[in-house]
């Protein structure tokens, strides 16, 4: 059974923490990934395998692939003409500010980052229990300020209220997913917009055009691991029995199913908020 518990800061000992820092820094996100915070649950695990990706994921080769990812999704996202509804009207209407509209919207474009990196990483993790394979990393860059020095607060699913957590079920539903991804939890303060978001996101799924789309992504995802070296994690961690790595497989292999989608709607998303893609771009 998959790990379905995901445990925030606050809730580990002081060396996961530590942990998470690092995994932050590397990633140069203001906040931990949800598939970190469930692989927490088997720290036998996490500890030795983050040890053996991080500086994978630091090096050139890593960012080169996630940022070429990241591109491929956006072109795609432009190729299906596929878009939300205005964004910034959408949320004008609801009250925000112009200044919290481009907040928004350099969330968006944050996430959509983040989840081509989890999308290559997440492959390099299966990759890691299936035997490994060889390969060459070089160079690794200074974390950014974004990473050091800002945090990005992402409820628990369990602080939703009843609102919140009806469109939680919708989404676990839609997708198969057993856990809400950071992207619809970083935005449960405001239940009209993730409402909102949600039925664009939804809309999209059921798309036969953007579903071939994903499958392309994900084949993408799988090309752009070449040359990036993962141990054979089995080898290296025998005191693992075969129930705690099936449940380490089903939660790794979930997140690997679902973030080609997820890259590619962040991708449409972020089209839709169109002066803070080209902050984002610029930046």
């Amino acid at each position: 059974m998959a790990l379905t518990r995901a445990f925030e800061e606050h809730e580990v000992p002081p060396e996961l923490r530590r942990l998470y820092g690092e995994v932050g820094a590397a990633l140069d996100l203001p906040f931990v990934p949800t598939l970190f915070k469930l692989l927490s649950a088997m720290p036998q695990y996490l500890r030795p395998a983050w040890k053996d990706l991080a500086a994978v994921v630091c090096s050139r080769e890593f960012q080169a692939g996630a940022q070429a990812l990241q591109e491929i999704a956006h072109s795609a996202a432009v190729s299906g003409g596929w878009s939300f509804s205005d964004q910034p009207q959408v949320l004008a209407a609801d009250k925000f500010s112009n200044t919290d509209i481009r907040v928004i919207g350099g969330t968006i474009g944050l996430f959509a980052r983040a989840t081509a990196q989890m999308g290559l990483l997440s492959r390099l993790m299966q990759r890691g229990y299936s035997g490994g394979q060889k390969g060459r990393v070089t160079g690794s860059r200074q974390a950014s300020a974004l990473a050091q020095m800002i945090h990005l607060q992402v409820p628990n699913e369990r602080e939703a209220g009843l609102r919140v957590w009806l469109i939680y079920s919708d989404i676990k539903r839609t997708t198969g997913s057993k856990n809400v991804l950071s992207l619809f939890r970083a935005l449960s303060p405001f239940p009209s917009y993730l409402a909102s978001s949600w039925l664009d996101c939804k809309r999209l799924l059921a798309d036969h055009a953007f579903i071939t789309a994903r499958e392309e992504i994900n084949r993408r995802v799988r090309a752009l691991l070449t040359g990036l070296p993962v141990r054979d994690h089995r080898a290296i961690l025998k005191d693992l029995v075969p129930a705690d790595w099936r449940e380490i497989e089903e939660t790794v292999d979930g997140f690997a199913r679902l973030l080609p989608q997820f890259i590619l709607l962040t991708a449409v998303w972020q089209r839709s908020f169109p002066s803070a893609s080209r902050l984002i771009g610029a930046a």
